[in-house]
């Protein structure tokens, strides 16, 4: 199934339905379908052909699924762009993409783009904003005369490409087609409750990220209104399920909380369209789910997922949530069961499923999975082996098929719900002058679940601090990559091959934890 066809369905059936709203900028599903040909035309007329690849580098705004919706219907690639990201990172992948063209919001991710080397190269460079030196007006490209030759390629050609950091500290870039995406519609479609075409989506978590921009999607194709916000507010968010006529909202754990610390008279809101919150990418913890629970009065939902798998695929139902709060606290800390289409097993170190309750691997089999890795074959064959995606978390299943995470295969980090590879900030760390040694590992943190901290040896007669570090990576890294903490010894413990004992650096920060990543 091609995605763009339940819009369009929604165009035809509900055209006076407001299909997007941010800020004070608001479309209609039929204006948002007309825009999206206009744009795709003027796109196609541009030279911008079917499997090419077009750069968005924005905060969410309106844009952003007019230009996914033009991008579907023109048959070219979508690639979404962490605005977090430092300007060699933005370099570096715009030149592994090969994007054709770039679309970038304000000013400031403007001078972030005009200092990245492979964007000054791209010719089709477009800003949101007024056009700027070098850039033109995205309203440009909007056509009002051309016609466009509508893409008639099948459901497996590719619609996303978002990046994901490496294990090396090289990105890479996760191809997503239309059926991964309609999988993941109607597997998800199976958690209740059920919205109606006209209730309200909000959406305050980035849609670079998998889990905004395919939830923005999905809501699209069922006729929502999608609320969407360029930055997360405590109050704006709260304000905007209250004056909803029913809504559905997508959270961090995080979020959650700066809800409930920082938005005044909690108590004295009317939270009853609110039908229910999904959260994600760590777990919540007893004490904010009693208090949010108090507070909202609505089903709560943890979804488990990654960009290789498109969207959720195991699911801690509202029925499970109360099942915690009734006396099974357990369950809280599990990130559910398979939702319908969704395989998985746990495996040992030689592949082999071992019983309920043995520590292994996480394998996943879904007709979500990713078409693999842009142009890395071997990447993609050793993630992906006999169609069972290896998530890289070790945990177990229980008698009931509930999964639990106890610590992660891989050295990644997720932090406020973003992927930190510690290859990547090491490598940057590697190339300061006192630096002779370095390995980085995930902490726990009371507020993003872990956070990196770097372990330094320095380099004979050398000397730093924690502030000359932090402004150092901060200049060629994203900062929420950044470490800001740092501890320095002596010598870094390896094996007899020289590989870093990453879980002897972490043992003492973890040892009070049974989980051993946020």
């Amino acid at each position: 199934m091609h995605m763009h066809k339940m819009i369009e369905f929604n165009a035809l059936n509900h055209p006076g339905v407001t299909a997007l709203r941010c800020g004070d900028q608001t479309l209609s599903y039929a204006e948002l379908n007309d825009r999206a040909e206009r744009l795709a035309a003027g796109l196609q007329q541009r030279g911008i052909a079917p499997g090419q690849r077009i750069a968005l580098l924005a905060k969410n705004c309106i844009e952003y699924p007019l230009l996914l919706l033009a991008s579907m219907k023109l048959g070219s690639v979508l690639v979404p762009l962490n605005f977090r990201l430092a300007s060699a990172e933005l370099s570096g992948i715009l030149r592994d993409s090969q994007s054709t063209a770039l679309i970038v919001g304000d000013a400031e991710l403007r001078a972030i783009a005009d200092n990245a080397d492979s964007a000054a190269e791209l010719s089709a460079r477009f800003t949101l904003e007024d056009s700027a030196s070098g850039w033109e007006s995205f309203d440009s490209l909007l056509d009002d005369t051309a016609t466009l030759n509508r893409y008639s390629g099948g459901s497996d050609s590719t619609v996303l490409q978002l990046y994901t950091s490496g294990t090396t500290g090289l990105p890479k870039g996760v191809m997503i087609a239309h059926r991964q995406l309609s999988d993941g519609y109607i597997m998800t479609a199976q958690i209740p409750p059920r919205l109606q075409v006209a209730d309200t989506g909000i959406m305050p978590l980035p849609l670079f990220h998998v889990a905004g921009i395919a939830a923005s999607l999905f809501w699209l194709c069922n006729g929502l209104t999608v609320e969407l916000m360029a930055d997360f507010n405590p109050v704006a968010v709260v304000d905007g399920i209250c004056r909803s006529q029913g809504c559905d909202i997508v959270l961090v754990p995080a979020m959650i909380q700066a809800i409930l610390a920082f938005v005044p008279d909690l108590d004295k809101r009317d939270f009853s369209p609110l039908r229910r919150i999904t959260y994600g990418a760590s777990p919540i913890s007893l004490d904010t789910l009693r208090a949010a629970i108090r507070v909202f009065d609505c089903d709560f939902v943890q979804g488990f997922g990654m960009t290789e798998l498109s969207c959720m695929v195991l699911c801690l139902q509202s029925a499970d949530h109360q099942r915690a709060l009734a006396g099974e606290e357990q369950l809280l800390r599990s990130c559910g069961r398979p939702l319908p289409g969704c395989e998985l097993k746990v495996v040992n170190e030689q592949g082999e499923e071992v019983a309920p309750g043995e520590t292994g691997e996480l394998l996943v089999r879904s007709g979500t999975t990713m078409q693999g890795y842009w142009q890395q074959p071997e990447k993609t064959a050793e993630t992906v082996v006999d169609g069972w995606l290896h998530t890289g978390d070790a945990g177990y299943v229980d008698e009931e098929g509930f999964f639990y995470i106890r610590d992660r295969v891989k050295d990644m980090i997720v932090s406020g719900g973003e992927n930190i590879y510690p290859a990547e900030v090491e490598n940057v760390l590697f190339a300061h002058p006192a630096i002779a040694d370095v390995a980085v590992i995930g902490v726990p943190d009371a507020k993003f679940g872990e956070a990196p901290l770097a372990v330094c040896v320095l380099a004979p007669e050398q000397s730093t601090s924690d502030e000359e570090l932090i402004k150092f990576c901060k200049a060629q890294l994203a900062s929420y990559k950044t470490p800001r903490q740092y501890a320095f010894v002596e010598e870094i413990p390896r094996n007899p091959s020289g590989k870093v004992l990453k879980r002897v650096l972490r043992e003492p920060y973890w040892q009070a934890s049974e989980r051993r990543v946020g």
